[in-house]
């Protein structure tokens, strides 16, 4: 007869069948989940290793292409700017890299090196007192910031007479803590002695490479810019180049606010400085205001060629 004694044995029972069959399994899954995982990060960590060695790898073929590209910049550069002066002009902030690289290729080419002037936040003109320092620094009326930079920014690219006796207008700037100035590098090549300070610079007929764009301490809109127009309008005698990123707007940042323009006639634009072909490029360009022939080298929006085309 089957009693209540017997069914309460027999669900104990089944019970603890269910719960041994339950840890049994959960062991064995247990067991495998974890042989799998293993096998797979093994995976992983062997994969990983394949592709650090694959990138030492690309990393030393970039590393030798750049050091032939610099190479060959060189040697095709040289002596396109035989004792031509040219003015290094940057706003303080930018990536000093490309500018560095450019001023090399500069040399290379046996360019009359000036040097090159960093203007710094204080052309933010921020206060008045900023205001009208700027103004006494270059005998201007004191007006609103915009009017006082664009008067200075205006004197600046009018560079100086000569034969006058008058300070250079970048003299003052500098006293007045508006910009900064590296002297040449003594190994540039030249045979035309350059005076020791801002005093006497610019020379008669320097060429301008403005350099500006993504850090600037000052928005290309109120320094770089309006002084690449004005040195356009003065003399025709500039380039604006800029370093960038092959990123959605991360390219032609500053020059982009250039190509187009009305000024742009009598202007060229370069818009990938951090690279050799870029550097050459503005090099190129810089000798070819003196055709003068002007345009929009790189690799961004605007540009027309990756170089200037060089005739016999």
């Amino acid at each position: 007869m089957i009693n209540l004694r017997y069914h309460i044995v027999s669900l104990v029972a089944v019970f603890l069948a269910l719960g041994l069959g339950i840890v049994m399994g959960s062991t064995v899954i247990d067991r495998v989940t974890v042989d799998a995982l293993s096998n797979r990060l093994d995976d992983v960590q062997r994969s990983v290793g394949a592709i650090r060695e694959e990138n030492g790898r690309l990393k030393s073929q970039v590393d030798q292409g750049q050091d032939f590209a610099v190479t060959t910049r060189d040697q095709l550069l040289r002596g396109h700017l035989r004792n031509i002066p040219v003015m290094v002009v940057a706003v303080a902030g930018i990536d000093r890299r490309p500018v560095d690289e450019v001023r090399q290729a500069l040399a290379s080419a046996q360019a009359t090196m000036e040097g090159t002037i960093w203007f710094t936040s204080k052309m933010r003109l921020t206060s008045d007192s900023d205001v009208r320092a700027l103004a006494t620094a270059l005998d201007l009326p004191v007006d609103r910031p915009e009017v006082v930079r664009r008067l200075a920014l205006a004197k600046v690219a009018a560079g100086r007479d000569a034969s006058g006796t008058e300070a250079s207008p970048l003299a003052a700037l500098q006293n007045a803590g508006f910009l900064t100035y590296e002297g040449p590098q003594p190994a540039t090549s030249t045979t035309v002695s350059l005076p020791a300070s801002l005093t006497a610079l610019p020379l008669a007929n320097t060429r301008y490479l403005v350099v500006s764009g993504a850090g600037a301490v000052v928005a290309d809109d109120v320094v770089a810019v309006p002084l690449v127009q004005a040195y356009a309008q003065a003399s025709g005698r500039v380039v604006a180049a800029e370093s960038g990123v092959d990123s959605e707007g991360g390219r032609a940042v500053f020059v982009g606010l250039l190509r187009g323009e009305v000024a742009s006639g009598r202007l060229s634009t370069v818009d990938n400085l951090e690279s050799p072909m870029g550097q050459t490029a503005a090099v190129l360009a810089l000798e070819d205001l003196g055709v003068p022939r002007y345009g929009h080298y790189g690799v961004g929006p605007g540009a027309q060629r990756i170089l200037p085309v060089q005739t016999p």
